[in-house]
């Protein structure tokens, strides 16, 4: 088969040292070089992962491949998001692959399926994900997500993507800082597609190991893209103000009646509603007012590159 003419990119963030390293490398520089004239590889690490370092240069070093292999070091304590985002930010390609996680479980065959997919549908965007079944964790967040978002698309898992340039660019348009791509991807109107491949994993290893790094993500991604906040000080106001109502209904049916009123409970259950009532319609509006700074920080940058090395794949 001829190899494609469109110069493609793989980013890749390798968060930790792993003895799957090589079995990516190996799996990711034998589809781009068969497939692809032209193909760059951008790894990135966080500081002080010089084991990770060694292991990439040595490998390519005893593999060439052809491909242009960018190594980009980020500062210490650097997410994923902000890591994906440091990688996408520096690639040139016509289409770009993004792989969160290292950890393979699908065959050669399927990074093809996903860039065959966007060729021949005319597609922006083409996730894959495996047939795996769903943590209940990862479960509840999606659907919680889903019910909240509004956005008309659920958001699911996935284990990589191919973005067309056009939709980096339309990504890029949006700011510098992205939270969370796939909720940034799935809200920026672009043509996009998704597909389930059979997984090679048997041994039922969990993906993205960082549970707090994905916890903080989770709560953020509530945060800025959902009203999840606004509604629940909504209805704890509302919840309130019906309290304020009873209780004034309370007083003018024993004024009406002539029941005596119990001493002290109406001046404080009335004082107490009518002021929370006045407290979260306040905070409502704060929060209104915070979504909008929240959508001004999308301009800052978030991540530090320290050192981008470019080796040899020839």
């Amino acid at each position: 088969m001829a190899r494609e003419q469109k110069f493609v990119s793989a980013v890749a963030a390798v968060d930790e040292y792993s003895e799957e390293l090589e079995v990516f490398l190996r799996l990711i520089s034998g589809v781009l070089s068969e497939r692809f004239q032209q193909a760059e590889l951008i790894l990135v690490l966080t500081a002080g992962q010089e084991r990770n370092r060694e292991t990439i240069k040595k490998y390519f070093k005893d593999n060439p491949s052809g491909l242009l292999i960018s190594i980009v070091t980020l500062d210490p304590g650097t997410g994923l998001e902000m890591a994906m985002n440091a990688g996408r930010d520096l690639a040139i390609g016509d289409y770009i692959y993004e792989f969160d996680d290292i950890h393979v479980d699908y065959e050669p065959s399927v990074i093809s399926e996903a860039y065959d997919r966007c060729i021949a549908d005319g597609l922006d965007i083409v996730t894959a994900r495996n047939d795996r079944p769903v943590k209940f964790s990862s479960r509840m967040f999606y659907r919680v997500y889903n019910a909240l978002a509004g956005a008309g698309k659920d958001l699911g898992p996935s284990s990589f993507r191919v973005l067309s340039r056009r939709a980096v660019n339309r990504i890029k348009s949006l700011g510098v800082y992205i939270p969370y791509r796939k909720a940034v991807y799935r809200n920026a109107g672009l043509q996009e597609a998704s597909f389930v491949y059979s997984s090679t994993d048997k041994t039922g290893k969990s993906r993205h190991s960082i549970k707090k790094e994905r916890g903080d993500l989770a709560v953020d991604s509530f945060i800025y893209f959902t009203d999840l906040m606004e509604k629940m000080s909504i209805a704890i106001c509302l919840t309130f103000f019906a309290i304020a109502v009873g209780v004034i209904i309370y007083i003018i049916v024993s004024l009406l009646t002539d029941e005596k009123l119990i001493s002290g409970w109406v001046s404080i259950m009335g004082f107490l509603s009518i002021g929370f009532t006045g407290l979260f319609g306040l905070i409502t509006i704060v929060i209104k007012y915070l979504s909008v700074l929240v959508n001004l920080s999308f301009s800052r940058q978030q991540y530090l590159i320290r050192d981008i090395e470019k080796i040899s794949g020839v």
